[in-house]
């Protein structure tokens, strides 16, 4: 390949001069080596550029054949990473027309990507999920609503008739008060667990189109030091034996690169494009 035939592909930062076993393959096989920089070290390969044009990228990335195989190379050289001393991750198709221009950018964010590893050495990303599930905690809300519970008691005191209008009131009150209830211990849930992490972000609630019994109520994202991973997952574990009796379903996933805790490093320049896998 002449100079102009390839791009420079970047998973990720590593750091600077740290000695590494061979790496995984890349994107589509793709050798991966660490283009050594004044800031930071870089995983890189190089991929035809005929192959990795903007406009083709766009086209293909709505194919799940083309994308997912390259989604997980991706992942796979960042959690590799990860466990031989730490990566900051770029998102997919993190591009450059040359390791000058790389070099170039990671100069600008200096600052930035330093303050980054500061944050992030010695630590993993987990996720915690909540869902709710409607029917499950909308026949034991009574026990979680004491409002609830005191107008239930009040309904089986009452004569017929005004036992009738309490109980339509109720069941009423009773859809209002569910998402009410998910809602107050997803932040309790996310409130705790933050105490026990280094950092954490609470992510947009995107529903699941393959989940639809379900309504996302907390998408957490927790970054732990993993001198503090026992007591993080103690504490995961406590909050789905206490609460998924109640309706509530945790997905707790982890450890991972610290994908939600990088955007001073991964900045928004024209020069790199890309989406996290």
């Amino acid at each position: 390949m002449g100079a102009t035939d390839f791009v420079i592909y970047a998973y990720g930062l590593v750091p600077r001069d740290g000695a590494r076993p061979r790496f995984p393959a890349g994107i589509d096989d793709a050798p991966v080596e660490v283009q050594q920089t004044p800031v930071a070290g870089v995983l890189v390969s190089r991929l035809p550029a005929g192959q990795y044009a903007p406009q083709l990228i766009e086209e293909s990335s709505g194919e799940v054949s083309w994308l997912s195989p390259r989604a997980m190379a991706h992942d796979r050289v960042l959690t590799w990473a990860q466990e031989h001393g730490g990566v900051i991750p770029f998102p997919m198709f993190t591009m450059f027309g040359s390791g000058e221009a790389l070099a170039g950018i990671l100069e600008q964010r200096a600052e930035g990507i330093a303050r980054v590893f500061r944050k992030v050495d010695g630590a993993d990303e987990f996720g915690v999920r909540i869902h709710r599930r409607h029917e499950q905690m909308l026949a034991v809300i009574d026990r979680l609503d004491p409002d609830l519970e005191a107008l239930r008691g009040e309904a089986e005191a009452a004569a017929p008739g005004q036992r009738y209008l309490l109980e339509r009131k109720i069941a009423e009150r009773s859809k209002t008060s569910v998402r009410a209830v998910s809602q107050r211990i997803a932040r309790e849930v996310y409130d705790g667990l933050r105490g026990i992490a280094r950092d954490a972000v609470s992510r947009p609630l995107t529903p699941d189109a393959s989940r639809a019994d379900v309504t996302l109520v907390l998408n957490g994202a927790f970054l732990v030091d993993r001198r503090r991973v026992d007591a993080f997952r103690a504490a995961v574990g406590e909050r789905i034996r206490e609460h998924e009796p109640n309706g509530l379903a945790f997905d707790f996933t982890g450890p991972w690169p610290p994908y939600n805790f990088v955007a001073d490093a991964v900045g928004g320049d024209d020069e790199a494009r890309g989406g996290r896998p």
